[in-house]
């Protein structure tokens, strides 16, 4: 049996994590929002993106609702307005600490590198880097999960306006507008991972590498069962995002401390990535590298 003492002060160390609510939610959206729009100013992909595609981006706006079912960001292309739910983020962070703690012992320390879990595909386990701090542990995932669906519904807003001027003028000569159309979660997913590792700089350490890594020979094994997932009504929904989730991993792996050097190149793959060439890629990764990105 353990010793008393120590028994105690495990119990109050995790009852201390797993009710610390000394956060305010609304700000830390607002603020992961403004952060989120500033990266992209500060990596000039809006600047390159309307000089690339000759479009005008529009800065989204934010709305925060208490809660939505089965939804922590959703981006209307109507309103062009990211919406963002409190009460899923809440459950979202209680299922990362039971994630943490059934796979590994929080570290005692102030702030350290810890993986989380980004798919909620029951068979898949893709792990992501996050900064963790003991002090508010709740705070940091909070962060974490806020800052990654940022970027995700960011990207619907580039996809959408690049597709209102695919419909006006087909600047981009090698992809339509069902392209864009039937892959929506698929590059929002892969360019949600890419930012994500070069905002936190997770790219540039070997433990936010290590995640990219471990998800390689996962990737690959659901891609052997990608057919049989997406005839399941279940698992289907959680398929384009598993495989951005991936494909974006891949990217992080092979570009690893170039990331910034290339995010203008990788943009562009984005922009024009399919399930196709997505599955390709993780098919033949470590074999024919020049793939990965387009010229």
């Amino acid at each position: 049996m353990n010793d008393p003492k120590e028994y105690m002060n495990d119990v109050a160390y995790n009852v201390k994590n797993a009710f610390s609510l000394n956060y305010d939610l609304d700000k830390i959206i607002e603020s992961e929002f403004e952060k989120s729009i500033e990266s992209l100013h500060e990596f000039d992909i809006i600047e390159y993106i309307e000089s690339k595609y000759k479009i005008k981006y529009k800065k989204p706006e934010l709305k925060i609702l208490e809660d939505k079912p089965s939804i922590i960001g959703e981006y209307s292309q109507f309103e062009n307005e990211i919406r963002i739910s409190k009460k899923s983020i809440e459950r979202s962070i209680d299922y990362q600490l039971k994630f943490l703690s059934y796979y590994k012992e929080i570290k005692k320390s102030i702030s350290d590198i810890e993986y989380l879990n980004k798919s909620y595909n029951p068979i898949f386990t893709f792990l992501y880097p996050s900064y963790i701090n003991e002090k508010n542990i709740r705070k940091a995932i909070a962060e974490s999960i806020i800052r990654s669906a940022m970027f995700h519904e960011i990207w619907h807003s580039i996809d959408w306006t690049i597709l209102y001027k695919l419909l006006e003028d087909p600047v981009i000569k090698d992809i339509n507008n069902f392209t864009i159309l039937n892959n929506l979660e698929l590059r929002a997913s892969a360019f949600e991972v890419v930012m994500y590792y070069l905002v936190n700089d997770f790219y540039k350490h070997e433990k936010g590498l290590i995640a990219a890594y471990s998800n390689i020979p996962k990737c690959r094994k659901y891609i052997e069962k990608i057919d049989k997932l997406e005839k399941n009504e279940y698992t289907n929904k959680n398929v384009p995002y598993d495989l951005g989730f991936c494909y974006g991993s891949f990217i992080v792996d092979a570009n690893k401390l170039l990331l910034e050097k290339n995010i203008h190149n990788i943009i562009d793959d984005i922009v024009r990535l399919d399930k196709e060439r997505a599955i390709d890629v993780i098919k033949l990764y470590g074999d024919n590298l020049e793939m990965l990105l387009y010229d």
